[in-house]
């Protein structure tokens, strides 16, 4: 169906009415038909990212309200946009969406809108409750792994080849994490990674060579001995405390190879190497030029059909519909280890 034709099903979402408010608000809402480049998706599944709580708790966007959260979403196509041609009324896939632009492109409804760019098709193997908990990781792995001025890997491909080169990654367990792990064994790259010792067999299995424990405290000069010998193409701090990415950069400032850390947190000002080069990582920015087409409509709907990407971390399914949202936001901001926070049951 194109976005000429009547399709005006009842939407309902999970409003935030206004700056700092809680609890989200579920009632009715527009369906707007997609836009050319654009689909909408009959939201199955939805999964929880800090920034989701974080936006409700601070507003650091400083975003119009009332307006809809959510950036993880599972489900099936119902409508597309002119010009879409490589999606059919019906399929299964997975979409990173554009919250914090505008209400209807948020995840927390039944129906949301997202560009072709940013969806993937989801092999019927994969139930839509463990899809979901890839979209936002996927994008923010790939944007510190694979965009110039960062790590600058070479693409993930269903058979790489040995790059000879290894990836730091603070924080395998994480959801980002996860992604970072299968994305960069993915281009050929071997890769350190660190976690608790409940989640080391975990990230083995994702692909880590060697896992540490970041509680150590010589966790860096662990990690530096098993560094000798390779060269690093920098690190990549996932997920961490106080402390974590100066302690990316002591160890990338040790090493032979790039001294350069992406973070999905902000840059610190202090404690950081004089030669080591610090680049925040933003999402989003994939789409701006090849990596998020590349990562989204050609690596990943094969990567998922043979098994190269797997869904993880495992979904945490904390309640079902729109009414749950909010126990999502709150379980997320608590915390969880090797899972992922999901609603399902959404439409």
């Amino acid at each position: 169906m194109s976005g000429n034709e009547i399709f005006k099903p009842r939407n309902v979402a999970a409003w935030a009415l206004k700056r700092k408010d809680r609890p989200l608000v579920v009632s009715k809402a527009d369906y707007t038909s997609p836009p050319k480049d654009y689909v909408a998706i009959k939201v199955f599944d939805a999964a929880v990212n800090p920034i989701d709580w974080i936006m409700q708790d601070e507003d650091i966007f400083g975003i119009d309200y009332p307006t809809v959260f959510g950036m993880d979403v599972a489900g099936e196509i119902v409508e597309v946009g002119d010009k879409v041609d490589e999606f059919k009324i019906g399929q299964r896939v997975i979409a990173h969406c554009e919250a914090y632009t505008e209400p209807s492109k948020g995840g927390f409804q039944k129906y949301t809108l997202v560009h072709r760019a940013r969806v993937a098709e989801l092999p019927y193997e994969i139930a839509t409750a463990q899809g979901v908990v890839l979209p936002l990781a996927i994008s923010t792995a790939s944007a510190g792994l694979y965009q110039k001025g960062f790590l600058a890997l070479p693409y993930p491909t269903l058979k790489p080849e040995s790059l000879d080169r290894t990836v730091i990654i603070w924080g395998g367990s994480s959801s980002v994490g996860s992604c970072a792990i299968q994305l960069a064994v993915a281009s050929g790259a071997t890769v350190i990674t660190t976690a608790s010792p409940g989640n080391f067999e975990y990230c083995r299995k994702l692909g880590a060579s060697k896992v540490f424990d970041y509680h150590d405290d010589d966790v860096e000069d662990q990690i530096v001995d098993a560094l000798k010998g390779m060269t690093v193409v920098g690190a990549f701090h996932a997920v961490g405390g106080d402390g974590a990415v100066q302690a990316c950069a002591r160890i990338v400032d040790r090493t032979k190879g790039k001294a350069t850390v992406v973070t999905v947190r902000g840059v610190p000002d202090d404690g950081i190497p004089s030669s080591v080069r610090m680049k925040m990582i933003g999402a989003g920015e994939i789409f701006n030029g090849e990596v998020g087409p590349y990562i989204w409509r050609e690596f990943l709907p094969m990567a998922l059909d043979q098994g190269t990407i797997l869904p993880k971390p495992d979904p945490l399914i904390v309640g079902e519909e729109l009414r749950s949202v909010q126990l999502g936001l709150d379980k997320q901001k608590k915390g969880v280890s090797a899972q992922k926070v999901v609603i399902t049951n959404i439409s």
